[in-house]
């Protein structure tokens, strides 16, 4: 049992470690939206180092039944966030950096099982919970371990990526506002785009939120079909590209933004133009028609991220 025990420590361990490694690489890659607690990059840096700080007590095979009951609760809270992903379809479940894994396998392959293994392979009850080791022992894994936090912490505050480069690019919609549509060279119908009023909807074809808001402004679009005084609505599909949730008849203009680089964008994200200038933008949500009505008729030109308290939800990046 100890010996059983001792392994599936040491393997949880190891993963913990590749899963810090990973994830710490991308923070110093790649750029992060800090739209929500899934993307806020303190506490991302926070999760890499506990993770780094967990593995190298679980593979050092210190105070043995306090590792084990540290472990048995992280895997445990592992499966609620990998739960709550997978039931809110989000396409990764962010564990491996920008190693994509679907957060169902990870729940029923990783997760899971850990959580079973350590409940049916449990420390003896017997066992101290801080069983005290000799002090080399101690001394050595504590200072490792001090020394890769010390290290690597300010490594990954103070080296963020920067929003624009040749391979990719941070997208804003705030900073839209009174400007003319920054990307506008990077979309296919931007010719269209350029004359007149458009509501502009950003999606992703894996976006739930995106899914609900385009099925919204579809019947949107049905219902003031021949009104030429109305806003004229598109749908610009953001790479990677995929079978998305457009209707096949839909009574909207179809678009893609050019898959020249990677585009970080909270979907859906929305842009109110005239003349191909941005009056109004809203990211991570969908204004309801209300809201979009206000707007035209306002001429406001000023960005509610929220769009509105009956506004649809959206995915980060």
């Amino acid at each position: 049992m100890k010996t059983v025990n001792s392994i599936i420590m040491r393997l949880l361990g190891v993963l913990l470690l590749a899963a810090a490694v990973l994830k710490g690489w991308q923070l110093l890659a790649e750029p992060v939206a800090n739209k929500d607690i899934w993307t806020y990059r303190p506490l991302l840096v926070l999760m890499v180092e506990f993770e780094l700080a967990l593995g190298i007590w679980l593979l050092s095979g210190l105070f043995k039944k306090a590792a084990w009951l540290a472990a048995l609760l992280c895997f445990s809270a592992f499966s609620i966030i990998t739960l709550y992903k997978g039931l809110t379809g989000a396409e990764s479940c962010g564990c491996f950096g920008t190693v994509h894994v679907n957060p169902w396998i990870t729940l029923l392959a990783i997760d899971v099982p850990a959580v079973i293994l350590l409940a049916l392979f449990r420390r003896p009850r017997s066992e101290k919970l801080l069983a005290w080791p000799s002090l080399t022992h101690f001394a050595t894994t504590a200072a490792l371990g001090v020394i890769v936090l010390a290290v690597t912490t300010p490594i990954m505050l103070l080296n963020e990526p920067a929003p624009v480069t040749s391979s990719y690019e941070v997208l804003e919609p705030e900073t839209w506002v009174g400007k003319k549509l920054p990307i506008l060279e990077h979309i296919d119908i931007a010719d269209l785009l350029k004359e007149g009023l458009w509501l502009v909807l950003f999606y992703h074809y894996d976006c739930p939120d995106c899914a609900r808001a385009i099925r919204v402004y579809e019947n949107i679009a049905r219902e003031v079909s021949g009104n030429e005084g109305f806003v004229q609505i598109a749908f610009v599909e953001v790479p990677p590209y995929g079978q998305g949730p457009v209707s096949p008849d839909s009574p909207c203009v179809l678009g893609r933004l050019a898959n020249v680089k990677e585009w970080f964008l909270t979907t859906p994200a929305v842009a109110l133009l005239e003349d191909g200038r941005t009056k109004r933008a809203w990211e991570g949500q969908a204004p309801p028609l209300e809201t979009i009505i206000e707007s035209i008729a306002l001429g406001e030109n000023r960005t509610d991220p929220l769009g509105g308290a009956t506004g649809i939800g959206g995915r980060n990046f």
